[in-house]
């Protein structure tokens, strides 16, 4: 009778210390950040986190030479009009590790929604920002939640490229061809300037559709506005179709 009521303490012990470790485990994201992702990083963001509280992520020899962007620990915005701008360049860095398998993308998502959900949606980058996060949650597999947020961004900014592309990634990738088109020639119609991702875009989708024609004439055009992969042209090159 005593062991009895000692198997349903122990189990609750047992359970709650392998909670603790999966918890814990589930935490321990390395936040330092490395010299190749830090000098990935847009220009924007290296003042923008020199500027905040994550200063203290960064190896002591990557702080010098950076001039501190304004102080961003109580939610400053960079002239980019990001909140929390420190919060969505970490962002970036999770997003890439997470894209190269090295971790999940909670973290990326959560440092993105810091910036999203006080964004006007008005503000020029946006569509950056919501490409980005659109991605994070594409990797967690929330589809639909994803093309919410690349949609909303179109919608408000049709004129930029940033979420047009990203949905059209998501499409190529389950081998959608055709509506990745769709979503690129939206695109083409209310652009304003060109620019070689967006090129290549085409050029892949094309390619994907086998139209070899139009997948030459674009890549061509990312080519010669500085697209620096020529793996499709290779591609290309082998098919005889260039």
């Amino acid at each position: 009778m005593q062991g009895s009521k000692k198997a349903p303490l122990l189990l609750a012990l047992w359970a709650g210390a392998l909670f603790g470790l999966t918890a814990t485990s589930a935490r321990a994201v390395d936040v330092t950040m490395t010299p190749v992702e830090w000098y990935a990083l847009p220009d924007f963001c290296r003042p923008a986190i020199v500027g905040s509280i994550y200063v203290n992520r960064l190896p002591f020899e990557l702080r010098g030479g950076v001039t501190e962007g304004p102080k961003t620990s109580g939610g400053g915005r960079t002239p980019e009009g990001i909140p929390g701008p420190h919060h969505f360049c970490y962002g970036l860095v999770h997003l890439n590790r997470a894209r190269r398998g090295a971790e999940n993308y909670d973290s990326a998502v959560s440092e993105f929604n810091y910036s999203y959900g006080q964004m006007n949606r008005n503000a020029p980058m946006f569509s950056y920002v919501s490409a980005n996060l659109g991605r994070a949650l594409y990797g967690q597999r929330k589809k639909g939640d994803a093309s919410k947020v690349w949609t909303e961004a179109i919608a408000r900014h049709p004129q930029r490229r940033e979420s047009y592309l990203a949905l059209a990634e998501a499409l190529l990738s389950e081998r959608r061809p055709e509506e990745a088109l769709k979503v690129l020639l939206k695109y083409e119609d209310n652009k304003e300037s060109d620019y070689p991702d967006a090129e290549h875009f085409l050029a892949q989708t094309y390619f994907d559709l086998k139209q070899y024609g139009e997948a030459k004439t674009h890549a061509e055009r990312a080519y010669a506005l500085g697209y620096p992969v020529f793996g499709l042209r290779d591609k290309l090159k082998h098919l005889g179709k260039w």
